[in-house]
């Protein structure tokens, strides 16, 4: 199982790239293959908006496109994007869905990516929140260097008093905000095991 989910992955994530870019060349609308645009296109998600930016850019360029052939290509694509196991692959990669599966799969795809796509967003929030609980905490140690530094170059008792109370207002300020992050940082982990759970009972 665990397989077949890395190849879909990997399959969903090619898909993407194949058609990561909204408009075309004028060179490219001249020799279009409007059936092989469309597959594309449906290998990829894209709704029918997309189509319209594509119809736009070449009628710029005086180029008229097939639609009919268009459709026939998205549709062929749809059929392959839209197999359930591409749906948690999808949300794992922080991709979208735009509800262009057919209503008999429409649910449960839709199901499976939202709860795929809340394990990606968690982790990158964890992500997030673990880098900047590091970053105040190496905040925090080098206000200790610094207070060294500027006591020594101070020149009166009254300047090193400044200095210290600066400094302990700036750790204050760091600490609260680090143990803030701390706080958010348990709580988002908690939500990761959950979503994570959730996402381990579709399988």
């Amino acid at each position: 199982m665990v397989q077949r989910i890395f190849k879909a992955s990997v399959a969903v994530s090619l898909l993407v790239l194949l058609s990561s870019c909204a408009t075309m060349s004028p060179e490219e609308c001249k020799v279009a293959d409007w059936r092989d645009v469309g597959q594309r296109d449906g290998l990829a998600g894209q709704t029918m908006s997309h189509f319209q930016s594509r119809v736009e850019d070449c009628a710029k360029a005086g180029v008229a496109i097939n639609t009919q052939a268009y459709r026939t290509g998205r549709e062929v694509g749809l059929r392959s994007y839209c197999r359930l196991e591409n749906a948690v692959p999808l949300g794992l990669n922080g991709g979208y869905y735009a509800g262009v599966c057919p209503p008999a799969i429409d649910v449960l795809f839709q199901q499976r990516f939202q709860v795929a796509r809340s394990v990606h967003d968690l982790r990158n929030d964890v992500r997030s929140l673990d880098d900047r609980s590091e970053s105040l905490e190496r905040r925090l140690r080098e206000t200790s260097h610094e207070e060294d530094r500027r006591l020594k170059e101070a020149k009166s008792d009254d300047e090193r008093k400044k200095i210290r109370k600066s400094l302990d207002d700036e750790r204050r300020d760091i600490r609260k905000d680090l143990s803030e992050a701390d706080h958010q940082l348990r709580r988002k982990r908690d939500e990761l095991r959950s979503a994570e759970y959730a996402l381990g009972n579709l399988r």
